[in-house]
């Protein structure tokens, strides 16, 4: 009896220092380091075990003491699970190293189960020396009830087992189902698969829905994919048109890929509403949902534009400039604060100019004269003194404007502005503005306001922003003392 309990004693020392580790390393980083612990301390065990004659993998031989016979199942039930753990631990380390522990848990899972019931398997054969012959026979019967109560959780298993086998989609893969949800994959489980949707709602679908389901999975291939857009236009508009507006909105959105060419196709006629389809490849400047509700707004500023074009001219009370040119004049946020009788003065001081493409508006380092505002056509800010569209970093469409800091502040543009289409543009002058700005000083703040936001964007992201509130102090009040010695000289 003793020297049965000294042979057990170093077998069982191992055993317990197994447990330690294992518990000490569970969730801790480090994942190598940790397995190698691990396969370190199960091979101190197994020798051990061996050692003193106790192989786990043969039935053990009947021992007179009780007690003896009970302590080396022990070992034994605990040698085969710490055999499964270790596994389970040296493939988590290979999906950790590999970075893709997040998208194959699933599987992890699985191949954790297998080994777990496999070991269960050799515990009941060869420590409990119990037939499997009647196992399988009473788990045969046993599976066949509860085949038919979790008839559904099971057919979620097989699905869910089937789809990871397939590689449809994986954890981080952006996925459309099949009601135009669109979302992130977070996790795949046994049961279902869960999505977390741009606004943070989190779908949990069934996987046998999602078997029998459509789903696109927009991260598939690797490569930037086509953003589709859909319009609608009235139809007293001509089909041809409406393309030539929406291929002058693709022209003024910085970030839409020339090649592959953007494809625009009319696909429905109705009897109020032609609708079209626009596809185009984002260059990945910008994000694609930005990009998207910039081409929108610009589609509707260029039909707007082409309607105001061949409508017939509309004269205001006075009769000076006709609509068009009114509109454009409140395109500028900051002049609402004015009377519509200064509105149309001002409109009465706008100069028509016509520009071919590529012809430079505004150079680098020079100072704008007036504040051009655009009426058709499109218009790139280059960041290159011969204003190279490649080096476009925002393009204006019809109703924005430009070169207002030569005329408010006195300072010189930054960058190059140069027609990128045929362009009808309206300049009003500085001495208009002047005027403008002797009499309305609150006017005078507020487009200090609109260009200290320009300067703050930068001329890499300069575009139209909305107005900014007076702060009192900072960056806006030194432009607008600037623009008092300019327009107030004796103030």
């Amino acid at each position: 009896m003793q020297d049965s309990l000294t042979q057990l004693l170093l077998p069982s020392s191992a055993a317990a220092v197994n447990v330690l580790l294992l518990l000490w390393t569970e969730g801790r980083r480090r994942p190598v380091l940790h397995a190698a612990s691990k396969c370190a301390g199960f091979a101190a065990l197994t020798a051990a075990m061996v050692g003193n004659g106790i192989v786990p993998t043969q039935t053990a031989h009947r021992i007179a003491y009780p007690e003896m016979q009970f302590l080396r199942g022990v070992l034994e039930i605990c040698w085969w699970l710490l055999a499964a753990a270790t596994i389970v631990s040296v493939v988590r380390t290979y999906y950790a190293v590999g970075s893709r522990l997040r998208q194959n848990r699933f599987m992890l899972d699985v191949i954790a189960t297998l080994l777990y019931l496999g070991s269960a398997l050799a515990i009941i054969t060869d420590v409990l020396d119990i037939p499997l012959k009647g196992v399988l026979a009473t788990s045969g019967a046993l599976a066949i009830v509860l085949g038919l109560a979790l008839q559904s959780t099971l057919s979620d298993l097989f699905s869910g087992l089937l789809i990871n086998a397939t590689s449809q989609y994986r954890v981080g893969d952006s996925v459309m189902l099949d009601d135009s949800t669109q979302g992130e994959v977070v996790e795949i489980t046994w049961r279902a698969i869960h999505i977390a949707k741009t606004n943070r709602d989190l779908i949990v679908v069934p996987n046998s829905i999602i078997a029998k389901s459509r789903i696109i999975n927009l991260s598939v291939p690797t490569g930037p994919h086509a953003t589709v857009a859909k319009f609608e236009a009235p139809t007293q508009f001509r089909p041809s048109d409406v393309v030539h507006a929406l291929e002058l909105a693709i022209e003024t959105c910085v970030g839409i890929a020339t090649h592959p060419k953007p494809v625009i196709a009319t696909t429905t006629v109705g009897r109020k509403t032609t609708s079209y389809e626009i596809t185009f490849f984002p260059t990945g400047e910008r994000p694609s949902t930005e990009l998207l509700n910039k081409f929108y707004d610009a589609a509707h500023r260029h039909l707007e534009s082409f309607s105001a074009l061949i409508e017939p001219e509309e004269h205001t009370n006075d009769g000076v400039e006709s609509a068009l040119v009114y509109r454009l004049i409140d395109a500028i946020g900051v002049f609402g604060m004015l009377s519509r009788e200064q509105r149309m003065q001002l409109a009465s001081a706008l100069v028509r100019r016509e520009l071919a493409p590529g012809q430079l508006v505004l150079a680098a380092g020079e100072m704008s004269e007036a504040i051009t505002i655009i009426a058709y056509g499109t218009v790139g800010a280059s960041i290159s003194a011969d204003g190279d569209p490649s080096d476009d970093v925002v393009r204006f469409g019809p109703r924005e404007y430009f070169g207002e800091s030569g005329p408010i502040a006195g300072v010189a543009s930054q960058e190059s502005f140069a027609a990128r289409t045929y362009v009808i543009a309206y300049e009003l002058p500085k001495r208009a503005v002047t005027n403008l700005l002797k009499q309305h000083t609150d006017v005078a703040h507020a487009l200090a306001a609109k260009l200290v936001a320009r300067e703050r964007k930068g001329h890499a992201l300069m575009q139209p922003v909305e107005e900014l509130h007076e702060s009192g102090g900072g960056l806006v009040r030194w432009i607008y003392r600037c623009i008092k010695s300019i327009h107030h000289p004796h103030v």
